[in-house]
């Protein structure tokens, strides 16, 4: 009897094997219409990520009204959503109004930022003989490349316009998935439950054990840093908004969110927030683009030196080097959000990379005991 399941399970094995190396052919034969319909079924499976993001992100809020003040779990997931539909509106009432008529403003003063930039160019080089020379030689045209650069900038304008032509069906799937994620935190226990059975399914015990590690770590390292991160950039974003509104500076309002929003961003973030609102001021009052410049890095060396070792510390573990090289490498890849995620995960590559030669060197320690003795 025992041979006989052991035949069958040799069979069984060799089935599958047959069926996973046709599937895998079939694939590699239709990979155009294979990632074709990958890309369909991500579109309608949009919502369900991002019920699993958005129960992610306020899970640690429902956690606060759950853990700490005992609440039961729907009474909890209430409070949670109130809140956060509560903050929404008062940002869309106070916040939307004024960006909104900031943008308008910009697109109406284009035309003369683009003149005003035409007119500067033109003098610069008419009065400088280098640029003179230079323009002689390779036989460049300043009214074609300020044309081209019109024409450049009214192309990504259009795009832009385009662009905002789809924000209402990505805005549904936000929608939706913000609703389906209360099901999601409501169940929660029960999808964790799920993942790991499936990793164990599929992986065995362990190497089960060791993904389920990498995941529990990879999550601890993007609540510190991404949480503590998100808290920095919005008491800089605050700090930046006051501040250029005592100096008066154009958009102030605009700037001050680019500000915080590029703060996530270690290192490089804090310099593009300063070219944005030296931009903006320039073709305004040049001294008040200046005094905005000398502002905001204040503000940064403010947020290099005391905020952000108070907050973060040295709870991700990274020195500089590691910290560009990851933004770098991030952001080359997956752009924003890559740059925003690369520190946590080159943290998680650094603990585990380090465990390794930790490893490789007492096993390497062990060899040399022996060949004394």
């Amino acid at each position: 009897m025992k041979e006989f399941l052991k035949k069958k399970s040799r069979t069984v094995e060799f089935i599958v094997s047959v069926l996973i190396i046709y599937i895998c052919i079939k694939i590699i034969n239709n990979y155009q219409y294979f990632f074709d319909s990958l890309n369909s079924l991500y579109n309608i499976l949009t919502p369900f990520i991002l019920a699993f993001i958005f129960a992610y992100v306020l899970n640690p809020v429902m956690n606060l009204f759950e853990r700490k003040l005992k609440l039961n779990r729907k009474i909890s997931i209430t409070l949670t959503y109130v809140l956060i539909i509560a903050f929404l509106f008062l940002i869309g009432v106070s916040l939307i109004p004024k960006i909104y008529n900031n943008l308008i403003d910009i697109s109406r003063n284009l035309p003369s930022f683009i003149s005003d930039i035409q007119q500067w160019g033109d003098s610069v080089i008419s009065k400088n003989k280098v640029f003179n020379d230079i323009a002689n030689n390779v036989h460049l045209d300043p009214n074609m490349i300020f044309s081209k650069a019109k024409d450049l900038l009214a192309n990504g304008l259009n795009v832009m316009l385009s662009s905002t032509l789809s924000f209402t069906s990505s805005f549904i799937k936000v929608v939706l998935g913000f609703l389906i994620s209360i099901y999601v935190l409501y169940d929660k226990e029960k999808f964790i439950g799920i993942g790991k059975k499936s990793i164990f399914l599929l992986f065995r015990e362990k190497w089960g054990r060791r993904i389920v590690e990498l995941i529990k770590n990879i999550h601890r390292l993007i609540g510190v840093y991404i949480g503590i991160k998100g808290l920095d950039s919005l008491i800089i974003g605050i700090i930046a908004f006051i501040g250029l509104s005592i100096f008066k500076c154009k958009y102030s309002i605009i700037v001050a969110i680019i500000v915080g929003i590029t703060n996530m961003i270690p290192y490089f973030g804090p310099f593009i927030g300063m070219l944005c609102g030296f931009l903006v001021n320039i073709f305004f009052n040049p001294l008040t683009a200046f005094i905005v410049v000398i502002f905001l890095f204040a503000l940064q060396q403010f947020d290099a030196w005391f905020l952000d070792p108070k907050l973060i510390g040295n709870r991700v573990g990274l020195s500089p080097y590691f910290v560009i090289l990851a933004v770098t490498i991030g952001g080359g890849f997956y752009g924003t959000i890559g740059m925003i995620l690369a520190v946590p995960v080159m943290a998680v590559i650094k603990l585990y990379w380090y465990r390794i030669i930790n490893k490789i060197e007492s096993l390497y320690n062990k060899d040399i005991i022996k060949k004394d003795a």
